[in-house]
């Protein structure tokens, strides 16, 4: 495999979270607007000094996260409705295929998205570091192709 194919399969990632970042910002800033709106008039506040402040940021931050997961596979469900992939892996010419007898349905490409945003978020974004210069260098497919048998190829 070339390093062509190699940057065109880490770009689609990239363009990709740069998308669903557009919208998740949107999404963050209605989420967070709610809940100051809530919070407006309720006489609630909240101090670093408070009890409660480590467990509300915490939950705040659990939130972005879950908001953010949504986005990309909604994203996701979206472009696969319309493209029958995800619109950056249109444009730049790759697809994903499996590589076992079983065919590329909804439900696993869904599901091998989910596994890539979930082993993102879960480790803060140092997965599509360590994923894309193992792959770059030594050619190890990701995680998420491993435990999915799938890869990209161009179309």
């Amino acid at each position: 495999m070339g390093f062509k194919l190699k940057y065109r399969r880490i770009g689609t990632f990239m363009i990709d979270m740069a998308i669903v970042q557009m919208f998740a910002m949107v999404g963050r800033d209605i989420y967070l607007g709610i809940i100051a709106y809530l919070s407006d008039g309720t006489g609630i506040t909240l101090s670093l000094n408070d009890t409660m402040a480590l467990p509300a940021l915490l939950l705040l931050l659990m939130g972005l996260m879950v908001l953010f997961i949504g986005v990309f596979m909604g994203y996701q469900w979206i472009c696969y409705r319309l493209l029958g992939t995800s619109l950056s892996r249109y444009l730049l010419s790759v697809q994903v295929i499996t590589i076992d007898d079983h065919p590329l349905t909804k439900q696993r490409y869904l599901k091998r998205e989910f596994n890539k945003i979930y082993l993102c978020v879960a480790t803060l974004g140092l997965y599509p570091l360590y994923s894309g210069a193992q792959y770059l260098a030594f050619s190890n497919p990701p995680w998420h192709d491993r435990t999915n048998h799938t890869t990209v190829v161009e179309r």
